[in-house]
């Protein structure tokens, strides 16, 4: 798959200047707020292909939080085993997603309250053909 900018060029601490973009859209559903003591926050994900997509992808899309320009949380890792996709053009797939309220940066603490903004990605890999990625957000998000 080639890398694509604001795609694939997510890391701890690094400027992030994500673009929502690919050829799937997605839309999260998380709760706008959370304490920062919960560790991790669980919401949906909605997935709409804008063309047939057949292949593999993680069982779950990948969330993380970006605060003042820069990656501050990491998506939350997923064991090897994929998820079947067999999406026909216009059909919407749901998916779990975890976004990680503890620092990516060395000592892993929790983030401090303020306001930040959730992205998600997902990849899949299909059958045949280069791999499909996709980014969205932001979505306003505020840990208390």
């Amino acid at each position: 798959m080639a890398s694509k900018p604001g795609i694939d060029d997510i890391a701890c601490g690094r400027p992030f200047r994500g673009t929502a973009g690919g050829e799937l859209t997605m839309v999260a559903r998380f709760p706008a707020t959370a304490a920062a003591a919960a560790g991790t926050v669980t919401g949906t994900v909605e997935v709409t292909a804008e063309r047939a997509v057949r292949g593999v992808a993680g069982p779950r899309a990948q969330a993380f939080l970006v605060r003042d320009g820069r990656v501050v949380s990491m998506p939350m890792a997923q064991d090897l085993s994929g998820r079947r996709w067999a999406v026909a053009p216009g059909g919407t797939e749901r998916l779990p997603a975890d976004v990680v309220l503890v620092s990516c940066e060395p000592g892993g603490a929790p983030l401090p309250p303020g306001r930040y903004e959730l992205w998600t990605r997902l990849v899949v890999t299909p059958d045949d053909g280069p791999g499909v990625a996709s980014l969205a957000g932001p979505w306003p998000f505020e840990i208390t």
